[in-house]
């Protein structure tokens, strides 16, 4: 082994105490040289007798917080270096390389023993950080990763706090949002038509308010949440008056877990999500027989979506006292902490902004003076019962050798596939997705809904965090704000961008400005919805080769201009074949039959009965509830084929059957009526309908028998739970004999599932229960996901193997 190597470590090594435990490791085996960031990640020159012992153990006892993706050792003739420093950060303007970027953290351990402890300096302070913790990605204007490129900038150090940060040993070394009270940002508590309180009597009053039933809108780490007693029915139902004109459930935190289970059931998974240092929002069922929240919390849902506090200042709503030691019993068992934002914008991360925003909704603004740069919602995540698949990447085998090159398993390549993504943001972005080989920049931008971008850099795609629907100019803001961000931090101009199809969407039209505009050398590439929603699950992946693509959603573009959302597809890097579909139905003036499930329900049974629909809809209630002429209407715009778009969406028969049961004849959000189905489901039911499936070019899956089955259900009153139930297993018995048929004609064995549909637990769990059991590999979404916020990765993966394999 030489002497003297350079030894540069690439993945998330900025802002996770990456330096000080090299110096602390190297000071160990009496090593000499110097370690600092750089563009790249870290680099170490390093020269003594054990450097192979330092090679040995540098990936094996990494800090906590970093993600190894590779380490390159290069020999070094000898320096005679006297001592190992921490040097100054490197930044080289290149196109080349670049680091990853740690997401924002939890409050550790350590610090919340500081926030408890009477006499420390930092007792009660609502910024309290270190090394291991807190903000990250939100607060980075640009890399390397050091307090000037970041918003605590503005916060000079005090004498204590930069002895911390410039002591290798401490814990708080080269934090870079370090502060204490005497030097640190402060909480303001600004009242309607009253004078602002600052510090801890900021955070007294917010507690008392929230105790006397009032609303709050309180500054976290990506954001503002809105917050109140969830406990308080005239609270929550006063908050979903002045915020939400909808059903759409409101995310919760509890003080612990301990809380939780007075109102949920817990596995152990769940449990570890909701501990981890990403502190997701976690889907759990409500407990049957537990503690009860207001139903205006979470209606017609079986799940809650919990959260454990994440900051510093969320336990201090928790626990803060009045007078004497932070200690139990909480202040509350469980808090509404619902995103920050006026309908359909993105969530308000200025202070300004939220005074003048939010005001109408809340009785109170809780603000602090550290700047989000970069706005980030939280993160929601659900556990499914599915087994644990192989983690992707090489383990190093512990004999480096100079002038290796060692691909280093990490969790950046390790996803377990019993939980997936409803939104991935706080804690996950902008963590990059491994890909099987280097390639060229692209941007995938995304669809409409639940709005992603995907950048590509090297071997990784980089998607963005939870931008929202494309449904307005201060969303659009959003998205190219977070473009340019990006970009500039991973050094990265796309040369091709992949988009939808659909000609009304706003990233679309964006998509197309790129490449005709002024600065049009951009090649654009139209990537099918579902088409997409397949390329990222082989993008996760990795794979190249063609799959057989089940996509379940409840809109997207087709090729013949029609609606599609119920797809079977062959697909590879150069296209897909459509093999199968569900059978078109009318959906009889658009956007309102998806509005308004009623609708789809009319133009399902006409499908299936023709003239006799009323005479099979009166006994549903259908003309009492909403009139015959009304009804006659919607039969009329179907027959005709004027303002009525051909549909072939999954997510469209979901709403129609909730509908014909008299579940849910109205969306207030998107997805309502599927969610309040899977609500009903009893797990011990295997019973389902008939379908028929048509052979044609493409195999046409017409659910008639099904729906003149549950209309004949309905009519004799049969239990609403048993319909459900045997609903979802038709469902997934069609996508298996569908799926079995494609096997036999293309001999493939790989399935993708990807699309909203699939957010529904059981059905997921059911049909890959059944694929598994035919010996099929089944592939779904994990690192993202599998709704529309995936189809930025699909895009740029798609778009970016094509451009390789075209040389």
């Amino acid at each position: 082994m030489a002497e003297r190597a350079r030894v540069t470590i690439r993945g998330v090594v900025q802002g996770v105490g990456f330096r000080p435990f090299v110096f602390k490791l190297a000071e160990a085996l009496q090593l000499k040289g110097y370690v600092t960031n750089t563009p790249e990640g870290v680099t170490v020159d390093v020269e003594g007798e054990e450097i192979g012992e330092f090679l040995r153990r540098l990936p094996k006892e990494a800090p906590p917080l970093s993600q190894i993706v590779s380490i390159e050792i290069s020999p070094l003739p000898g320096k005679g270096y006297t001592d190992f420093r921490i040097i100054g950060s490197e930044d080289r303007d290149s196109d080349s390389p670049f680091t990853l970027i740690s997401p924002d953290v939890s409050v550790c351990d350590d610090c919340l023993e500081e926030l408890r402890e009477p006499g420390n300096r930092r007792y009660l302070y609502p910024f309290i950080n270190c090394t291991n913790c807190g903000p990250r990605y939100s607060i980075t204007k640009s890399v390397p990763y050091d307090r000037p490129n970041t918003t605590m900038a503005v916060f000079p150090l005090c004498s204590d706090c930069a002895k911390e940060y410039h002591d290798p040993k401490d814990r708080r070394f080269h934090a870079q949002p370090n502060a204490c009270p005497m030097c640190g940002p402060k909480v303001t508590l600004v009242r309607s038509r009253q004078s602002a309180v600052h510090g801890q009597e900021a955070m007294r009053e917010t507690i008392e308010f929230l105790k006397q039933g009032k609303i709050v809108a309180i500054k976290g780490l990506g954001g503002f949440h809105i917050a109140c007693d969830a406990t308080n029915e005239a609270a929550v139902q006063t908050l979903r008056a002045r915020k939400r004109k909808s059903n759409k459930p409101f995310a919760l935190m509890a003080p612990d877990i301990e809380s939780i289970r007075g109102f949920c059931d817990i596995s152990g998974e769940e449990e570890s999500l909701l501990r981890s240092i990403r502190r997701p929002i976690v889907l759990l069922q409500k407990k049957e027989g537990g503690v009860s929240l207001p139903e205006a919390v979470s209606p017609n849902n079986r799940y809650l979506g919990f959260m454990l506090p994440y900051t510093p200042l969320h336990y201090l709503l928790f626990h803060k006292p009045a007078e004497g030691p932070l200690s139990p019993p909480p202040h509350f068992t469980a808090l509404v902490m619902t995103s920050g934002n006026l309908s359909e914008e993105p969530i308000v991360k200025d202070n300004d902004e939220a005074v003048g925003k939010l005001s109408s909704l809340v009785d109170a603004v809780l603000l602090h003076n550290r700047d989000i740069f970069m706005r980030v919602d939280d993160s929601v995540v659900t556990v499914t019962t599915g087994k644990r698949q192989e983690a992707r990447g090489k383990t190093g085998n512990g004999q480096w050798a100079i002038g290796d090159r060692q691909e280093v398993n990490s969790s950046l390549t390790t996803h377990h596939s019993s939980h997936f993504f409803i939104r991935r943001s706080r804690g996950y972005a902008p963590e990059a997705i491994p890909l099987h080989s280097a390639g060229p920049e692209v941007l995938g931008c995304g669809a409409d809904l639940k709005n992603t971008f995907t950048i590509t850099k090297g071997s990784f795609a980089i998607p963005s965090q939870h931008i929202g629907d494309m449904e307005n100019y201060e969303t659009l803001h959003f998205f190219e704000e977070c473009l340019e961000n990006m970009k500039a931090v991973y050094r990265a101009d796309p040369v091709a961008i992949g988009h939808d199809l659909h000609p009304g969407y706003l990233s679309t039209q964006w998509a197309l400005r790129q490449g005709t505009g002024k600065n049009g050398q951009k090649e654009i590439y139209g990537i099918q919805h579902h088409y997409a929603h397949i390329g990222s699950v082989m993008a996760e992946e990795g794979l190249v080769g063609k799959v057989i693509g089940v996509a379940f959603d409840g809109t997207g573009y087709g090729t013949d201009g029609n609606l599609w959302g119920g797809e079977f597809l062959i697909a590879g890097v150069e296209g897909f074949e459509r093999v199968g579909h569900f059978r078109y139905i009318p959906l009889p003036g658009g956007e309102s039959a998806i509005h308004e499930p009623w609708r789809t329900a009319v133009s399902y049974v006409l499908d299936a009965v023709g003239d006799e629909v009323m005479d099979y809809l009166e006994p549903l209630g259908f003309i009492k509830r909403y009139g015959k002429e009304n009804i006659e209407r919607v039969i009329k715009v179907c027959r005709s084929g004027e303002l009525a778009p051909l549909s072939s969406g999954a997510g469209r028969l979901f709403d129609a059957v909730s509908a014909l049961i008299g579940l849910c004849d109205r969306n207030t959000y998107e997805g309502e009526a599927a969610i309040a189905l899977e609500a009903l489901i009893r797990e011990d039911r295997d019973e389902d309908y008939p379908v028929n499936i048509v052979a044609d070019r493409a195999m046409v899956i017409d659910f008639s028998p099904a729906v003149l089955a549950i209309v004949n259900d309905c009519a004799e009153g049969r239990d609403r739970r048993e319909i459900a139930t045997k609903f979802h297993n038709t469902v997934a018995s069609v996508i298996l004999r569908v799926v079995m048929r494609t096997v036999e004609l293309s001999r493939m064995k790989d399935v993708a599932l990807s699309g909203g549909t699939f957010q529904n637990r059981y059905l997921l769990n059911r049909t890959r229960a059944f694929l598994q059991a035919a010996d099929l590999k089944v592939y779904t979404n994990k690192a993202v996901p599998c709704n529309d916020a995936c189809i930025s990765l699909g895009q740029a993966y798609l778009v970016r193997e094509r451009m390789k394999s075209h040389g």
